[in-house]
């Protein structure tokens, strides 16, 4: 079956003829397995963008561009080799060469793919399409004047058959044969994001000693060598554009912050006049987000374009800002003239009280919105706003909401110009404001602090909820709205060992949270049982959904769980855990990672920090300025966005944690959560600490209860498949927009 992915919807005059071809390919292509691009972006080496109107990838033709023309004969004046002389200008021009200009473009195709050695005998081929003549008509125009030898397929030829006529009787620009299914499956990845990652790099160092079976740092090599297949949704998100509102909804792992990046190294490449912003919550990703924006700018543009050179226009800004960081909350407020608050203000206009990090910004937020609309101040800046981490920027408390809309998301959406040519889809029945780019991505089961979920129906009310409803698409085809499904980074029983904890899913005194039916296979999980009722159901993940290898590597429980009698006990194991992986499995102290559990975990960190560094191991404590140094609140020794220092183990909270990952986490303090198994927030700080790791889990707890022991004990025996018992749960997870709330019965 055919698969259709359209990158820019513009709404351009030009658009008309090429959607025509597209829906009649759709019908054409439906028995092939031909993806479709419209408006790939390709970059030569001297840094051009060329976009083909058309480009084909296909098991049987290869490559395949298609350049449309959405002109009559009667335009067409006179054909002198690939010259067409035009009676009235198209798009400005007397004088067009089609064919010339599909094969540049099937020349850059070329040039793309020279690098993979397993593509060298793919075809390429060029030809140009005009879905508005007919073949009489051709060959009626014929008698004025010679023809050239440029390959057409006409209006009438798209059709399954003559459409596959065309192209056969198309000559190669570049000869090959058909390709087999590993060359095509190498063919896609080439153009997709998988192929385009930095290759991950695992040097294994020498084993000390013959052992039997593989070392963990031995399995790690070779699941580097596994290539990304290509993602059909990844693809759909990250090189599209869309001409308006758009939520992203990922599984832990499925890889939101990469996609969120290329697509905003995308919209910088075809739109460089653009101002954009990439905003975020944890200051630790800061790092990580500059290293992904330049990765896919050099991606993308041959080498040419690079993040230092584009970042007057792409604004990476954590959510709230500080004096020494410019962040998204004072970039609008110092465009407007307004002095931007600080955790003081925000502690006075909050009644005296301390407020969460997440509602210090929405409170911010919040007044920032009152005083501009009290002296009727202009708020537009950008021309895209793309919000990761999407379920921390959002606060539970009425209070904080601004006109009942989630304050932080209304700010960055009245901080954003309305996209010319389209029609206004938010705002209120009467002075509708026009549609504007705002895009979220966010995982609701890793909110920390708000049990709110980023729904449209959430941010911008009841009534306009009905824009994201599933199925609803952008002229072209983007989607309003996108569900992930598979991960990359954690193995298939990790990840539902953080599911089935995270949601108390096996929980002696009833679930935690809930999610329809619909739901669970929208994260990629399969659903036995009848869900309206309280008898057994159960969910598998299938292995294509987690395609991470150490899962088919390791024989052995990918998850070790412990409990001590004492804190000193559980740390004097960490530290021989650390050992034993750095020294006897090869893991080296930065692939690893060490996350403090609880609602105040420093105490937990400092004994941490001090049990390692007992051992002799080097270690870097999240925020500060240097390794081997305790947590310190000196200003001077702390450094906001620091997570990782090269050869150091990471100790860390899991509000630092998220958005990062290690091939082993080791999370102590499990007894904190077994405290307050009860609460959603808890739960869903052992499903962030579970859902960092890439391969393996040390969890270990002190004093953990015996009820809750044997909770986690039968959750990690169930591997990737649990059957529990549906009851009421404080939280309803399900995706309102797209589905009507279940009753249980």
């Amino acid at each position: 079956m055919s698969e259709f992915i359209v990158t820019e919807s513009a709404g351009d005059p030009g658009e008309y003829g090429e959607l025509q071809v597209i829906d009649a390919l759709r019908t054409a292509l439906r028995k092939r397995d031909t993806v479709v691009f419209w408006r790939y972006p390709l970059n030569t080496r001297q840094g051009q963008l060329r976009e083909p109107d058309l480009l084909l990838l296909d098991p049987e033709w290869g490559v395949v561009v298609i350049e449309v023309k959405n002109i009559p004969m009667s335009q067409v004046e006179s054909i002198q080799g690939f010259a067409w002389r035009l009676r009235t200008p198209y798009f400005g021009k007397d004088t067009l060469e089609p064919y010339d200009q599909a094969k540049r473009q099937a020349r850059v195709v070329i040039e793309r793919i020279r690098d993979h050695a397993a593509l060298g005998r793919v075809p390429v081929r060029a030809l140009v399409c005009l879905p508005r003549v007919t073949r009489d008509e051709w060959t009626a125009g014929g008698q004025s004047f010679l023809f050239s030898d440029t390959p057409l397929v006409l209006g009438d030829e798209l059709t399954a058959a003559k459409f596959e006529q065309a192209i056969e009787k198309t000559p190669c620009v570049r000869s090959g044969a058909a390709l087999d299914d590993e060359t095509f499956r190498t063919l896609l990845s080439a153009f997709g994001t998988g192929g385009s990652l930095p290759a991950p790099v695992v040097a294994a160092p020498p084993a000390p000693a013959p052992r039997a079976g593989l070392r963990k740092i031995d399995m790690l090599a070779r699941a580097a060598e596994q290539r990304r297949e290509f993602d059909l949704q990844q693809e759909r998100i990250a090189k599209t554009i869309p001409p308006g509102v758009q939520r992203i909804r990922g599984i832990a792992g499925s890889g939101k912050t990469v996609l969120l990046a290329q697509k905003a190294a995308n919209m910088h490449l075809r739109h460089p006049e653009w101002d954009i912003a990439l905003v975020f919550f944890c200051r630790a990703l800061y790092e990580q987000m500059q290293m992904q924006v330049d990765h896919w700018l050099r991606v993308h543009s041959n080498g040419q374009v690079r993040y230092v050179d584009a970042r007057h226009r792409i604004r990476i800004l954590h959510a709230w800002g500080s004096r020494d960081q410019p962040g998204f909350y004072r970039t609008v407020a110092e465009h407007l003239g307004l002095t931007p608050m600080n955790v003081t203000d925000v502690k006075a206009a909050n009644g005296g009280r301390n407020t969460s990090p997440t509602g210090g910004v929405v409170l911010s937020a919040r007044e920032l919105l009152t005083e501009v609309d009290r002296r009727g101040l202009d708020m537009e800046i950008f021309d895209a706003v793309l919000i990761d981490e999407g379920q921390d920027l959002v606060d539970d408390d009425p209070a904080l909401r601004y006109e009942d809309r989630q304050s932080f998301y209304w700010m960055a959406y009245r901080s954003l110009r309305p996209v010319q040519g389209e029609e206004p889809l938010l705002g209120e029945p009467t002075g509708k404001p026009p549609a504007r780019r705002l895009i979220w991505a966010y995982d609701e089961a890793q909110s920390l602090d708000s049990l709110t979920i980023p729904t449209g129906r959430e941010l911008f009310g009841e009534k306009l909820s009905r824009i994201f409803t599933e199925g609803v698409n952008y002229r072209g085809g983007i989607a309003k709205s996108e569900v992930m499904r598979v991960c990359y980074r954690t193995p298939g029983p990790i990840l539902v060992a953080a599911h089935a904890l995270g949601l108390g899913l096996l929980r002696q005194d009833g679930l935690i949270g809930w999610l329809t039916k619909n739901s669970w296979d929208k994260i990629g999980y399969t659903v036995e049982g009848d869900m309206r009722t309280r008898g057994p159901i159960t969910i598998t993940r299938p292995p294509e959904h987690s395609p991470n290898l150490i899962a088919r590597l390791d024989p052995s429980p990918l998850i070790d769980f412990r409990t001590h009698t004492s804190r000193n006990e559980e740390l004097a194991a960490l530290a021989r855990n650390v050992r034993h992986a750095l020294e006897v499995e090869g893991l080296g102290l930065d692939r690893q990672l060490v996350i403090c559990l609880g609602r105040y975990p420093d105490r937990t960190i400092e004994a941490a920090f001090a049990a390692l560094r007992r051992e002799g191991l080097d270690v870097y404590v999240a925020g500060n300025l240097r390794g081997n140094v305790p947590p310190t609140q000196n200003w001077r020794e702390k450094n906001p966005n620091g997570f990782r220092l090269p050869g150091h183990l990471t100790v860390t909270n899991v509000t630092r944690a998220k958005g990062n990952e290690a091939d082993m986490v080791h999370i102590v303090g499990l007894d904190e959560v077994a405290a307050q198994e009860g609460s959603v927030t808890m739960r869903n700080q052992l499903f962030v600490a579970l859902s960092r790791s890439r391969g393996w889990i040390h969890l270990s707890g002190t004093g953990v209860p015996a009820s809750f022991r044997e909770e986690v004990e039968a959750v990690l025996r169930s591997g990737e498949s649990i059957t529990f018992t549906m009851s009421r749960a404080k939280r309803n997870l399900t995706d309102q927009d797209d589905e009507p709330e279940v009753v249980l019965a």
